[in-house]
């Protein structure tokens, strides 16, 4: 199987721009991406027209990281995974620390380092073998040179590295502006809000075709090592058969973890979508409402408007059916959200809790947590918002979160029917929460 880490020194130096020029450049690639960023595995499918899969250690654990890899890696003829942040940059100091570095050595896939060499020259190198020698376990099978002026820079730069750390030069890009993806929060913006998108991929395709070794990478991703998981999915096949799921799914709300939706299929579900941007209902004969993240912020005036979505989804809560939502969509379930520019947007209502965007990350509650539930269950999720809650009313919460560094909040309110909070869940990980969480559907 092939199969390659693309990492970086650290956040910044153009990992994401050279992963995709690579997959745009490659054939048949199955994308991942580790950790728990819903926003740049947009781009993959985009690229590769091929699902892109999270990896995430802290949340999902070892073996189902390694199932949802092997499952997924049947889909192409090499397997691609975009790393996060630097190359040993995860939850802590340790090596073990679910980093891109742990997801090389557990997936047993070399890395290709990216290197941001914008004034230097031999510096460079020393960087690179300090990286090889901090963790000798992991693989550094090449290196990828970002903002290189010229080809003559590169032989330079490439001499040095190859000599004093052992590791080949598989190519570099040079400055382009043209090729720059707007940020949006931490993340890239989605794939289909960036103006001339496939004009770009083209540009980078064509730069990974002149500025990059693509054989020598293809031959780095090859390797005999065989990878097996002792993941079980604990009876979960066909255990909802026939459950009904809709699922609101637009550019307002689209982070949803591919490996959740493949799974809620796996266990028999039917999924229909609706779109709460296009105005659209709930499906009649609708078992369960799932609301994912994204950026309903971003949508206020038009969803405020919507009258016929927010009506369909108060008559599903009326009715009894089921309603989850993660992040984005918890804030369209509350009373309305007050943008940046202090304009307030009417939402569904069903939450008794108003929402006010930041400016700034959400420090307090950003990051890896712990969470332990109303009804005794303990996993492990994912909070990222601008946002924050400005006034509550007498609304019950569901979960007790807390954070290594002993950080601890209340979040998730929970009524009648509804469940909704900030936390993205990734079902893999919280199987037991998964299982609970949709027999409300089938009672």
């Amino acid at each position: 199987m092939k199969r390659l880490l693309i990492a970086g020194t650290n956040s910044g130096v153009g990992k994401t721009t050279i992963s995709t020029a690579i997959m745009a450049a490659l054939d048949k690639v199955t994308p991942f991406k580790v950790g728990p960023d819903y926003i740049d595995p947009r781009f993959h499918e985009f690229v590769t027209e091929n699902p892109s899969y999270n990896l995430d250690i802290f949340i999902c654990g070892e073996e189902a990281v390694k199932k949802i890899f092997i499952d997924g890696s049947r889909r192409g003829n090499i397997s691609i995974i975009e790393g996060v942040m630097g190359l040993y940059d995860g939850k802590n100091h340790d090596l073990d620390n679910g980093s891109s570095a742990h997801m090389a050595r557990l997936l047993k896939t070399p890395v290709i380092l990216v290197v941001d060499a914008e004034g230097a020259s031999t510096s460079v190198a020393a960087k690179v073998l300090g990286y090889k020698l901090l963790d000798p376990r992991v693989k550094i099978g090449g290196v990828i040179l970002n903002n290189v002026s010229s080809e003559r820079l590169y032989e330079l730069l490439k001499e040095g590295i190859e000599r004093h750390t052992g590791i080949k030069c598989y190519g570099y890009f040079p400055p382009n502006p043209e090729v720059e993806l707007g940020s949006r929060h931490l993340g890239l913006r989605q794939a289909e809000e960036i103006d001339d998108l496939k004009k770009k991929l083209s540009v980078l395709k064509e730069m990974a075709e002149k500025y990059l070794d693509l054989e020598g990478i293809l031959e780095v991703a090859e390797t005999e090592e065989v990878l097996e998981s002792s993941y079980d999915f604990e009876g979960i096949r066909d255990s909802f058969k026939g459950l009904k799921v809709a699922i609101a799914r637009d550019t307002a709300f689209s982070f949803y973890y591919r490996s959740n939706i493949e799974l809620m299929e796996y266990a028999g579900m039917e999924i229909t979508d609706f779109s709460p941007l296009n105005n659209e209902v709930v499906p009649e004969d609708t078992d369960f409402v799932y609301l994912g993240g994204g950026y309903p912020e971003n949508f206020g005036g038009i969803l405020e408007k919507n009258m016929r979505t927010k009506e369909s989804i108060k008559g599903a809560y009326e009715k009894n059916i089921p309603i989850y939502a993660e992040c984005g969509g918890f804030m369209y379930l509350t009373n309305g959200i007050r943008d940046k520019e202090g304009v307030y947007h009417e939402m569904c209502g069903l939450i008794d809790v108003d929402i006010e965007m930041k400016n700034r990350l959400n420090i307090r509650r950003f990051g890896y947590i712990s969470f332990e539930t109303a009804d005794g269950l303990r996993g492990r999720a994912h909070e990222f918002h601008y946002s924050d809650i400005s006034r509550v009313g007498d609304e019950k919460c569901y979960f007790d979160i807390s954070k290594e560094n002993g950080r601890k909040w209340q979040c998730g309110y929970t009524k009648e029917n509804l469940l909704a909070g900030y936390p993205h869940i990734h079902f893999w990980g919280n199987i037991e929460f998964f299982k609970r969480l949709f027999e409300r559907g089938r009672k």
